[in-house]
C-alpha cells in the first residue's frame, strides 16, 4: 500500500508566507511524522494572541498550526510546535486528552511548563534551536513555582533539563504534585524543608506573594 504524505497548506493573508509555509514542510518531513498525517494547515493565531499553538485531530490525521507572522526564531518556533506532535504520535507517550489538567488552573501552567522544558532540552541537545534556550526556560520556573527558593529551584530545574524519557502521564503528575512524583524531588524538598502550594487557579499563581 503506497504512503500517504501530509499536505501542507498555509492561508493566504500571511506576508511571510513562502518561508514559513518550507519550514514547516521541512520539518515535518525532518521529524519524521509527515506519513502519519494527511493534512497540515498554517493559520494565524486569534486577534490578539503572540503564540503560537498547535492542534491534533489523531482521527482525522489533520494538524493545524497556529504560527505568528513572524520570521524571529522561525525555525525554533516550529520544530517546538510540531516536537508537541511527535510526543502524540508516539505510543511510548502514552497522550490522552482526557490527561490534561483543566483550563485556567495553576496545575495546567505547570503541566505545559514541564512539557515545554522536555522539548527545548531534546531539541538543543541535538543542536537544533528552540523555542527558549535553557537559560529562560529556567527563569521562567519562578513563575511556575513562585513559592519555592530560588536555591531549590535552580536544583530542580537542574535534574530536570535534559532529562528523558518522560511520557504524558509523568508530566501530568508532576503537573499536580511535583514532589510526588520523584523520591530524588521529594528528598530535595525535604533537604531544604520546604513544601509546594496547591493553587486552584492560574490567577492564585500568578497573584502569589503580591
Amino acid at each position: 500500500m503506497m504512503a500517504i504524505f501530509a499536505t501542507v497548506e498555509i492561508e493566504d493573508s500571511f506576508k511571510n508566507r513562502g518561508r514559513i509555509c518550507k519550514m514547516v514542510e521541512e520539518a515535518v518531513w525532518e521529524l519524521g511524522i509527515s506519513d502519519k498525517l494527511e493534512k497540515v494547515a498554517i493559520k494565524p493565531p486569534p486577534s490578539g494572541s503572540s503564540t503560537d499553538m498547535n492542534y491534533l485531530d489523531p482521527k482525522t490525521k489533520s494538524l493545524e498550526l497556529e504560527i505568528v507572522d513572524s520570521l524571529e526564531n522561525l525555525e525554533g518556533r516550529v520544530l517546538h510546535e510540531l516536537m508537541h506532535v511527535v510526543d502524540q504520535l508516539n505510543k511510548k507517550f502514552k497522550y490522552q486528552k482526557s490527561r490534561e489538567p483543566s483550563v485556567g488552573t495553576a496545575e495546567l501552567r505547570r503541566y505545559k511548563y514541564f512539557w515545554n522544558i522536555y522539548i527545548d532540552s531534546r531539541l538543543l541537545k541535538g543542536g537544533r534551536p528552540a523555542y527558549e534556550s535553557c537559560e529562560a526556560r529556567e527563569k521562567e520556573m519562578e513563575e511556575c513555582y513562585p513559592e519555592l527558593s530560588a536555591g531549590l529551584r535552580k536544583k530542580i530545574f537542574d535534574y530536570l533539563w535534559g532529562r528523558e524519557p518522560f511520557d504524558q502521564r509523568l508530566l501530568a503528575k508532576m503537573g499536580h504534585d511535583l514532589f510526588s512524583a520523584s523520591k530524588d524531588l521529594e528528598a530535595l524538598s525535604n533537604s531544604h524543608g520546604e513544601t509546594l502550594q496547591k493553587f486552584k487557579s492560574l490567577e492564585d499563581l500568578q497573584n502569589y506573594g503580591k
